[in-house]
């Protein structure tokens, strides 16, 4: 059971690709999608695994291995936090006016209330519940003139013209970001309002299947640094200015451990009360070395302040505006996001 939450946002500081595997269709290295809503999607998977590689450059193996659990020995004991997939949230097209604009449409405003109500945070402005705008396929919302073509109650994304509607809800979402913080900051989200459009969900699936980037790639021959015969191949990637979120839960650190054991450590720590090892020991099952084994990770959980779920929020906090490497590969310089660790649990 999972005592506290917190939510994840990803900014794409450049194009991204985290691979689907092999394809059918005319692209050869697809980015990975929902199934069901064909939306980009960031598994679950690949960002805990680099969130992990990036703690073991800060924390202790001990408290890595605590966090994200055992990376040899598995069977030991499971980690005590949990990502789901990251979704989309804004997703960025090209526009006749302000270079380009953010668009979002009702199902994933929808998905994003309740997925926000899940973990204790209320999608609210001024104490107002943010209305969700119908959008028929015809037309876009938006927040105010900035988009608009002049003259004209239109907006021009990539090759094709809406009509425009000004209302309320846009700006009240995008004040609710920012206010909030929810996602990172810079001098783009600063202005948010000035490039957000909701379109309707028809509008936004073909956006999200159609605008995206595709590179013509090859591969060199290592032996002669020529191109290699027959190497020729196209990728998918999700474009820079992409905004994603991700669910965390946490729950308390597993030792493998008796819970009566591990509610007299969280009490004593709670209190600021130092226990008596060599009684806590005696109280541990398994022969000598296992029971000095677990010792040791307790009282380095202890000393380095992560024995509780509150300590692990505080540890995660530490992530925030880190600058992570997605899938793709660093060496051409891609799948670089910045990451907003917000936490939902006020205490």
């Amino acid at each position: 059971m999972y005592n506290k939450s917190a939510l994840l946002t990803f900014y794409a500081e450049t194009p991204i690709h985290m691979g689907a595997g092999q394809s059918v269709s005319y692209v050869d290295l697809p980015v990975q999608r929902e199934k069901h809503t064909s939306f980009p999607v960031l598994w679950s998977s690949g960002i805990k695994g680099v969130i992990r590689d990036t703690t073991t450059r800060k924390w202790t193996k001990d408290k890595v291995e605590t966090i994200f659990g055992p990376e040899e020995e598995s069977s030991e004991f499971a980690s005590c936090i949990s990502i789901t997939d990251a979704k989309i949230l804004l997703f960025p097209v090209r526009s006749v006016k302000s270079v380009f604009a953010w668009i979002t449409c009702p199902f994933v405003l929808k998905r994003f209330k309740g997925d926000l109500e899940a973990i204790g945070l209320n999608f609210k402005h001024n104490n107002q519940e943010i209305q969700i705008p119908n959008v028929s396929d015809d037309k876009v919302v938006i927040a105010n003139e900035n988009l608009k073509i002049q003259n004209y109650d239109k907006v021009a994304l990539e090759e094709f013209v809406f009509d425009a509607d000004i209302k309320d809800e846009v700006r009240n979402f995008s004040e609710f970001l920012k206010k909030e913080t929810i996602i990172p900051q810079n001098e783009l989200t600063k202005n948010l309002e000035n490039h957000l459009v909701i379109v309707s969900d028809n509008v936004f699936k073909d956006f999200v299947n159609y605008a995206v980037e595709i590179r013509t790639r090859i591969r060199i021959e290592q032996a002669k640094g020529t191109v290699k015969e027959g190497a020729l191949f196209s990728e998918e990637l999700i474009p820079s200015e992409s905004i994603f979120y991700s669910l965390v839960f946490i729950t308390d650190p597993y030792f493998g451990i008796e819970r009566d054991l591990y509610d007299i450590l969280k009490s004593k720590k709670e209190k600021n009360e130092i226990p008596n090892w060599e009684e806590i020991k005696i109280k541990l099952k398994g022969d000598e070395d296992t029971k000095n084994k677990i010792l040791k990770k307790i009282q380095n959980a202890w000393k380095e302040n992560y024995l509780k779920d509150n300590d692990i929020i505080e540890s995660l906090k530490l992530l925030d505006n880190s600058l992570l490497q997605l899938g793709g590969d660093e060496t051409t310089g891609k799948g670089y996001v910045r990451l907003k660790f917000y936490s939902t649990n006020r205490y």
